[in-house]
């Protein structure tokens, strides 16, 4: 620790989080204060987001990816996996895709007679989802460009040979 009052990074697992101490003082004031329970259900959609991302990660190279927790949310540590832009494309693909899939299954499964945590839970699905398919760096959409601008080039370059 050498001169500093808390750790910068506790491993647990394949969990690593940053600034550990820092990120649960915010997230324990944030959710003291979270009297309409949306934070909770907002954080509950971007995990599950998460695991979308983790389960492709597993289906495409069979082991668990190293997850580092910040205070702005989740990052996937690849730990030198190689990623094909179809590979890259699929495992930047599954966060969004996991949240319309839950967004799609809670209408179905609540539509008869949505509560508010229903309405809550499905348009923090949505808006996960959608907002991680914008093309801005390190977003999933910029991810998904780039695969498929790397794949139209790739077939450019081949076609012009």
């Amino acid at each position: 620790m050498r001169g500093r009052a808390f750790p910068r990074r506790v491993r647990v697992g394949r969990l690593v989080f940053r600034d550990p101490f820092y990120t649960c003082a915010l997230l324990y004031i944030l959710l003291y204060f979270d009297s309409s329970q949306f934070l909770r259900i907002g954080l509950l959609a971007a995990c599950l987001h998460e695991c979308g991302h983790i389960l492709a990660f597993w289906l495409l190279f069979r082991r668990l990816p190293v997850v580092e927790v910040t205070m702005t949310g989740f990052c996937m540590r690849l730990g030198g996996a190689p990623l094909t832009p179809g590979r890259q494309f699929w495992l930047a693909a599954a966060g969004p895709g996991a949240n319309a899939l839950l967004a799609v299954l809670w209408y179905a499964r609540a539509s008869a007679r949505l509560t508010v945590w229903d309405g809550a839970f499905l348009a923090a699905n949505i808006l996960t989802g959608a907002f991680n398919l914008l093309p801005v760096p390190p977003l999933d959409g910029a991810r998904m460009l780039g695969a498929l601008r790397e794949v139209v080039t790739k077939k450019l370059h081949s076609e012009s040979k």
